[in-house]
């Protein structure tokens, strides 16, 4: 007797067999569909007989007759017998699949969701939403191919209803109900999607408020403090070139992973180049939980239009001049990254527990470098410039995403009485 070691040592064994002609592998596979076939035939409880009109007949299992059976006809015997192995061909499919739920396929997909995408915080997210909306549901527990249509939209309508969803929420949420079922039709456990026919009206899902302004951005006399920190932390420490990338942020805008990625081959010029971006490595543990594991720069920014270049202003060369100079004495270097310590290269959790700690220094509300961001943003809508510049600049796929989550006013409540005073006055 041959003992085979696994499946790739078969599959070897085949191919070489085949290349010598010693076996033809269709031959086989038609000699297996043949023993197949004469099994079901085998197996089948009803004669099978030949009417006077020469047509074929037999009868097939069916619950909804009063018999329990109906009867089929086929013009020749060799169509019958197609016609009989497909019928317990797909009935054994069925009882193979008629116990596979949302959850006993979850971590499947979700597997397979990884393959499709580098960020690992993006994985995360779906699973902490499944966590959410999903562990517990008795909807995940339900066999899938018993899921249609009136069940799942009662179900969705009742999660938005219950969670008080916006727009972005029921998106999160749905994602997992909708594309965990199509993975079921890619794999043939299911033949349709019922999900992709359930719809939401605009009026189920609650408004997004939008956050005072004062929490979003740096105001016009909050800025100058924050700049001033940083210029008085970096006088202190020269070697340390944290504080400067706080400030280079108010000249460019760009995303903090953006920041920490930059490297000196970027420059050319007054224009930098956004290509790469830092993401926070997590791994999912064996009982399911989420461990971070460092950090890693990924060569590709975070949409098609981060990928781009912007304008470096004249402060904003000075800057960089500052932290080269920096590097150069400190001896700090690290594959060309602009931001290195003598650890090597500076991440953002390093850049945004600085500028928080900024904020506790002059008695304001801790903001986050993304909160530079939106300062940038509006400082630039504030002066005029037309909102296609402005989102291309900072990496935006839409302008309404530049004008609906990123536009704020920067002025302090006085300032705004001002403005409004003078405005109207005639």
């Amino acid at each position: 007797m041959i003992f085979i070691k696994d499946a790739n040592e078969l599959l070897a064994l085949l191919q070489f067999m085949e290349k010598k002609n010693i076996i033809n592998l269709d031959d086989v596979r038609n000699a297996m569909k043949k023993e197949k076939k004469k099994a079901i035939l085998e197996k089948h409880q009803y004669d099978i007989w030949q009417g006077q009109n020469g047509r074929w007949y037999t009868y097939l299992p069916d619950s909804s007759q009063k018999a329990k059976r109906r009867l089929i006809a086929k013009s020749s015997r060799e169509k019958l017998e197609t016609t009989i192995c497909d019928f317990y061909g797909e009935a054994d499919e069925a009882a193979r699949y008629a116990g596979i739920t949302l959850k006993g396929l979850y971590q499947e997909w979700l597997g397979y969701k990884a393959l499709h995408t580098n960020a690992s915080t993006y994985v995360r997210r779906i699973d902490d939403d499944y966590r959410k909306y999903y562990l517990g549901d008795s909807i995940i527990d339900v066999p899938l191919t018993r899921l249609d249509f009136l069940a799942l939209d009662e179900w969705t309508h009742q999660k938005i209803k219950e969670h008080g969803m916006t727009k972005t929420q029921y998106y999160n949420m749905s994602i997992i109900m909708r594309q965990e079922l199509d993975y079921a039709v890619t794999k043939g456990i299911l033949k349709e999607n019922p999900f992709r026919k359930v719809e939401v009206e605009s009026r189920m899902l609650q408004k997004s408020r939008k956050k005072p302004d004062h929490t979003q951005v740096f105001l016009t006399d909050e800025q100058p403090l924050i700049e001033e920190e940083a210029e008085a932390d970096f006088a202190s420490d020269p070697a340390c070139t944290t504080p400067l990338a706080i400030l280079l942020t108010f000249q460019t805008g760009v995303r903090i992973g953006e920041l920490v990625a930059l490297r000196w081959c970027d420059i050319d010029g007054n224009r930098l180049h956004i290509q790469r971006m830092e993401v926070k490595r997590q791994e999912q543990q064996p009982d399911g939980s989420w461990k971070q594991r460092g950090y890693e720069v990924v060569e590709h920014a975070k949409t098609t239009a981060g990928d781009r270049e912007i304008i470096l202003t004249k402060r904003a060369q000075q800057i960089l001049k500052e932290i080269r100079k920096s590097n150069l004495q400190s001896g700090c270097r690290e594959d060309d990254y602009i931001f290195v310590g003598p650890e090597g290269r500076i991440h953002t959790r390093a850049v945004d527990a600085r500028v928080r700690k900024y904020c506790d220094h002059i008695n304001i509300l801790a903001k986050s470098m993304h909160k530079i961001r939106k300062t940038y943003i509006s400082t630039l809508l504030d002066a005029g410039f037309n909102v296609n510049f402005v989102r291309a600049q900072v990496g935006q796929e839409d302008e309404r995403t530049t004008l609906g989550n990123y536009c704020f006013s920067r002025l302090t409540d006085r300032q705004t009485e001002e403005k409004l005073e003078a405005a109207l006055s005639g």
